[in-house]
């Protein structure tokens, strides 16, 4: 039984600990990556040397400063599920060691956030990845694959990977935005509330300028084309209302649509979402991360997107919240710097909005779950036939029973079922359930040897 379990070690989790530890808390930390740092703050993989950028060093500091504070870290643990007890909770994980059980007064989760992709024709063929896909490539390998590579989507994050694909001697053929300029220049009131985050993203900007990378504003990806071999061979891109299509021959694309909460353990402990008019919604929590049941807590974006700096003073504060709830005095010495960046990453998610309109429009064939392959079409059909919100979808189509468990295709089905049935609020998500994560059936038998099953002797005749 620990004092505080915190799942997540990235930049909210991770402060959140060092906090909370410092208070005096006994806290324990659980991550599936190998490391501490999160998607944002992740450290590169052995033998891998990165030029220095502000993420790696703060990553860097953050993981010296935990094991100066000797905080027990299990890394390379899933977590499958959470079930509340008289005394705290109960947190079932998985490894390669095998299945294990842990027990806390108080739980934390700070679990990040999952990628939006917004479906296409051809999204789903070999050579098609996501943005977040790309950054883990180019933070702990140093590497993107393909020769003739596009970047699309919209967000910071599309120059970011553009910016650093650059960097690795791989020019994109196109950047393909569906922003706009009118609303990159509409964000940067926001964006320069924090002048270090807003250079870097000038920064960006003139190195796509100076690379010659030509940028398609307000313009998507409409479909793509396989080769003989069904491998990704070109792209149409239009722009957003008038104007004339375009094919480009490619043979790796990397697309994104913004962010969603990583929220599933905290649903399956039946803590409600609420609106967000950025990104679609987040989780009901009190300005200190209280949510839930009595001891349960939330940080950064695993409650609400607002990006890794906000995560880890978010998680500095949540800290030594949990610790003041356990009856420590603490000084709050932590320095709440939300206030800065909440106009900056306002200024983000605005240009992440995906709306329901865009998702009503899609054509029946484009694949909206890919581990069930089921399309669009599929979904419009069992909505017509009395389908009235994401469970019934889920009997109808299967849609959700994949691997993912709905975390890349929930969004979109659910924009789906407001645009064409009278869904009640919060009926548009699937009902969480465990296992959260797939869990490797070797994992939850650990490692034994049949010379350790105990056989029982045979029953008298």
């Amino acid at each position: 039984m620990h004092d505080l379990v915190v799942i997540g070690a990235g930049p909210a989790g991770g402060n959140a600990a060092l906090s909370a530890a410092q208070a005096g808390l006994d806290v324990l930390v659980i991550d599936e990556a190998s490391q501490p740092g999160g998607q944002v703050w992740r450290a590169p993989s052995l033998g891998v040397t990165l030029a220095a950028d502000p993420d790696l060093t703060r990553g860097q500091a953050m993981r010296m400063a935990l094991g100066n504070a000797k905080i027990p870290i299990k890394t390379g643990f899933s977590v499958w599920s959470v079930a509340p007890i008289s005394d705290g909770f109960e947190i079932a994980l998985a490894s390669e060691g095998g299945p294990e059980m842990v027990k806390a007064r108080r739980l934390l989760v700070a679990t990040g956030a999952q990628e939006r992709v917004v479906p296409f024709p051809g999204w789903t063929l070999p050579g098609v990845f996501g943005l977040a896909a790309a950054t883990l490539m180019l933070k702990t390998e140093n590497m993107l694959p393909g020769k003739r590579i596009v970047i699309a989507g919209q967000g910071p994050l599309l120059l970011a990977v553009a910016a650093k694909a650059l960097k690795l001697g791989k020019v994109p053929i196109a950047v393909v935005d569906y922003n706009g300029l009118g609303a990159w220049l509409r964000s940067v009131a926001g964006f320069a509330r924090h002048l270090p985050s807003f250079g870097q993203g000038l920064t960006w900007q003139a190195k796509l300028a100076l690379g010659r990378v030509p940028i398609r504003r307000r313009s998507e990806i409409t479909q793509a084309f396989a080769d003989n071999n069904g491998l990704l061979a070109e792209i149409e891109i239009a722009p957003l209302g008038r104007g004339r299509k375009q094919r480009l021959r490619v043979d790796t694309a990397f697309i994104g649509n913004g962010l969603v909460p990583g929220d599933e353990i905290l649903r399956l402990l039946g803590v409600k979402r609420v609106p967000d008019p950025m990104t679609g919604w987040r989780i009901a929590a009190d300005a200190h991360g209280r949510c839930g049941p009595s001891g349960l807590y939330v940080a950064g974006d695993a409650g609400r997107i607002r990006g890794a700096l906000p995560a880890a003073a978010q998680g500095r504060r949540v800290g030594q919240v949990i610790a003041r709830d356990a009856g420590i005095t603490t000084s709050f010495d932590a320095v709440d710097e939300a206030p800065e960046f909440e106009r900056f990453a306002d200024a983000s998610c605005r240009l992440m909005q995906v709306d329901d309109a865009r998702i009503s429009t899609l054509p029946d064939e484009v694949i909206l779950c890919r581990c069930e392959d089921v399309t669009v079409g599929m979904v419009r059909q069992a909505i017509a036939e009395g389908a009235q919100d994401a469970n019934q979808l889920k009997h109808f189509t299967r849609l959700g029973m994949g691997p993912c468990q709905a975390r890349m295709c929930g969004a979109n089905a659910a924009a789906l079922l407001r645009s064409h049935a009278k869904v009640q609020p919060g009926a548009e998500y699937l009902t969480p359930r465990s296992p959260i994560r797939p869990v490797d059936i070797t994992h939850m038998a650990g490692q034994f040897d049949y010379a350790d099953i105990p056989v029982p002797k045979p029953a008298p005749l």
